[in-house]
């Protein structure tokens, strides 16, 4: 009974120990993002986004996924079935949030140019309620 116990005690470790699957996720190691998105829409030049107040992302992007606020920096977050847009928005001189940096990255949180990714987003903007 003993020893049943034990191989059977071994089999569920062994088990718990496998790795069979596929790497979803890269945190690092430079790799590059790949963009593949059914509706890319057009490119837009983080230029064109640097600037803009909370109103007129609502306009471009439609409403963010998360709002992140402390303090006079605001991070807002997009998806679009290719990526991931964080746009940095922050407070200066007690104005409004102005967006001041965009960061992209893909489906499996590889880097990626903010313009690919921001034109997708805006191609599949979510309507603010």
């Amino acid at each position: 009974m003993r020893s049943a116990f034990g191989a059977l005690a071994a089999i569920l470790l062994l088990g718990g120990c496998q790795t069979g699957g596929t790497q979803e996720y890269s945190l690092g190691a430079g790799e590059k993002g790949v963009f593949s998105s059914r509706n890319a829409g057009t490119p837009i030049p983080a230029e064109r986004i640097k600037g803009l107040d909370e109103a007129q992302l609502v306009a471009l992007f439609g409403a963010p996924q998360l709002d992140r606020k402390d303090g006079t920096a605001r991070v807002l977050r997009y998806k679009s079935d290719a990526c991931t847009l964080f746009i940095s928005m922050y407070q200066r001189d007690g104005q409004p949030f102005k967006a001041e940096f965009a960061d992209a990255y893909d489906t499996q949180l590889r880097p990626l140019p903010p313009d690919q990714c921001a034109g997708s987003v805006a191609a599949q903007k979510k309507r603010v309620a």
